[in-house]
């Protein structure tokens, strides 16, 4: 049995050392990115996407706002956003495979001496520097080590499925690698998507990151209000004037919120502690979320674990003006 596997695996490993570069790309742009855009194909796939984006974005943050007096330009910014996530996290790197081949394929004395590993190597650099000069800081080490992952995974996965087909395999057939590989997907590209709707929603000005804010009274109390008692009075937010100012008639806030909005709606998240605040083995952080319809305002108590709060990593990537 051992022999056996390890007889594939070394036949495998040679199919793949000696791919035909020019069949992988005709394989990846005719059976691959054609059946994706057939017009059945194409509606689906955009919806299953939208829908594990809006997914991803729910449980990866406390931001989701939907305004009610301008559902066309908000419809208009989620597509956009999405738009840009794909780009960066799949088409980048399908773009890079297919000039990676054409190389490969142009210098046919060279390439099929070179060991497997430094054919990998070759390419995992290449995504290293297209990520770099696309991302200009976006993300943090592990977000690009995910990142790295995903790329090498989803070129793993296409020769998988070139070489299914060289076999006279059906290369869409739903096999338990390819379930394996979808979790794995869906598992990897979680953090850096959020990261990418994050930085394009400040980017276009749908979401502000520490902006000096003026607020009325009411909204004044109500976002200041602690949501936990237990928040030591030298860790509020609202007893430092870098967070929070009184002034007559309101206050300006200048730190530690959000602003999200489109035309007359709005929504403020302001974090009300300053320092995580410790209960038994973990630790939270508070926010007050102040929700403002056409004039009419309300706020939302939210507590999030303090090792999984995104809004902590925006805030230090910002100072607070």
């Amino acid at each position: 049995m051992i022999n056996y596997i390890a007889k594939s695996f070394k036949q495998y490993i040679k199919e793949w050392s000696e791919a035909d570069l020019l069949g992988f790309n005709k394989f990846l742009i005719r059976d691959v990115l054609l059946h994706l855009f057939k017009l059945d194909n194409v509606l689906p796939i955009m919806m299953g996407l939208l829908l594990l984006g809006l997914t991803i974005q729910a449980q990866e943050s406390v931001y989701i706002f939907i305004p009610q007096s301008s559902i066309t330009s908000f419809i208009s910014f989620v597509l956009i956003q999405f738009a840009i996530a794909l780009l960066m996290l799949l088409v980048c790197p399908f773009v890079i495979i297919l000039v990676f081949n054409h190389i490969g394929y142009k210098l046919p004395h060279i390439m099929p001496k070179i060991f497997l590993p430094v054919k990998l190597a070759l390419l995992i650099i290449s995504f290293y520097f297209c990520l770099k000069l696309t991302a200009h800081g976006t993300f943090k080490v592990n977000d690009v080590f995910l990142i790295m992952l995903l790329w090498c995974g989803l070129y793993f996965f296409l020769m998988n499925l070139y070489l299914a087909q060289k076999h006279h395999q059906n290369p869409l057939k739903l096999t338990t690698f390819r379930i394996l590989f979808a979790i794995f997907f869906i598992l990897t590209i979680i953090k850096p998507f959020s990261t990418i709707l994050y930085r394009t929603s400040e980017m276009i000005n749908y979401m502000e990151i520490n902006p000096s804010l003026y607020l009325t009274q009411t909204n004044c109390k109500l976002i200041a209000k602690p949501l936990n008692s237990s928040i030591d009075k030298n860790n509020l937010s609202s007893n430092y004037s870098q967070y929070f100012e009184s002034a007559d008639g309101g206050c300006y806030l200048n730190g530690n919120l959000i602003r999200l909005g489109f035309a007359s709606d709005y929504i403020v998240i302001f974090k009300q502690n300053i320092q995580p605040v410790n209960e038994g083995k973990l630790s939270y952080n508070y926010y007050a979320r102040l929700n403002c319809y056409s004039g009419s305002c309300f706020v939302e108590n939210v507590k999030l674990d303090a090792q999984h709060d995104l809004n902590t990593q925006i805030f230090a990537s910002v100072h607070p003006q």
